[in-house]
């Protein structure tokens, strides 16, 4: 069983609001499916999306309804529910034979509000960890094979490191990435793993696998990860996790600076501070 995270940190996202393009983040009628999807470069996904947004206002339509309702052809309908079905963003009631949103929905769902609630959260914290730290905080997360910055703050350390919202790091090499990895099931890890590069960054970077996997271990135990100039040259970054209410890490926030601001021998200070804000983090996210 994995150990739950104690708490420490790494950057956060900045996105563009919607309300600068709202006619592309309007949510999508359903009456409007057909006529849509002919002037999108992707007409089986907006249809999809459609059928979403009816059965999100009708559940338990069943197939016939939907298509009469968005004035689908008869395949077309039969196939964009099953694979929807087969992707667990709709579900067939038993009895009924009806449509609900699946459970997937409500998954992903659950994650987004988290990731909306991270930011929110994680300003404020990240500002007073710059502050009291005098280096650089990000917050990140895991997308795909790579973490991604999604805020930063600036210490005001006489050199400033050039790190930027929505710079992806390589998870073998950076804080950010380890801690991300670390507290993953051993399956989902063993994916992540098997999707890196193990590019040699500098001549610190840890390239071997299994090396890796036992110095992840270390990670777990301690409860925090160490940069130490193994993505970049002169850069050092230690990283702690932020958990959601089920103890799931979702999040990391990390400090970063150059050799001349953090001494190997000398991490406490840096570590208590992180630690404790990732858990501010983390407690908040759990209200």
């Amino acid at each position: 069983m994995k150990k739950k995270p104690e708490t420490c940190v790494t950057s956060q996202i900045v996105e563009k609001n919607a309300a600068d393009n709202p006619e592309v983040n309007a949510p999508v009628d359903a009456s409007d499916a057909l006529s849509l999807a002919t002037k999108s470069t992707a007409p089986a996904l907006t249809k999809g999306f459609a059928i979403l947004n009816l059965i999100a206002k009708e559940p338990g339509l069943n197939l016939t309804a939907i298509k009469d309702r968005l004035g689908l052809p008869s395949s077309s309908c039969h196939h964009l529910v099953t694979t929807l079905c087969q992707l667990g963003a709709l579900q067939q009631q038993p009895v009924q034979g009806g449509y609900i949103l699946g459970l997937k929905l409500f998954e992903l769902g659950t994650i987004a509000a988290n990731q909306r609630r991270i930011e929110e959260f994680a300003l404020p914290a990240l500002k007073a960890l710059a502050q009291e730290l005098q280096l650089t905080c990000h917050l990140g997360v895991m997308e795909g094979s790579e973490a991604v910055y999604l805020l930063k703050v600036e210490g005001n350390s006489s050199i400033q490191v050039n790190t930027w919202v929505g710079k992806r790091l390589s998870l073998h090499s950076s804080s950010l990435g380890k801690v991300l990895l670390a507290w993953l099931p051993e399956q989902a890890l063993e994916k992540k793993l098997s999707h890196i590069g193990w590019q040699t960054k500098t001549a610190s970077t840890l390239t071997s696998p299994e090396a890796y996997r036992q110095h992840l271990i270390s990670v777990r135990q301690q409860g925090w990860a160490f940069d130490n100039e193994e993505d970049i040259v002169n850069i050092r970054c230690l990283a702690a996790p932020i958990t959601d209410s089920s103890g799931q890490v979702i999040a990391a926030i990390s400090a970063v600076g150059t050799v001349l601001d953090i001494d190997p021998a000398k991490l406490q200070w840096i570590i208590d501070p992180l630690c404790r804000t990732a858990a501010h983090i983390s407690q908040q996210l759990g209200k």
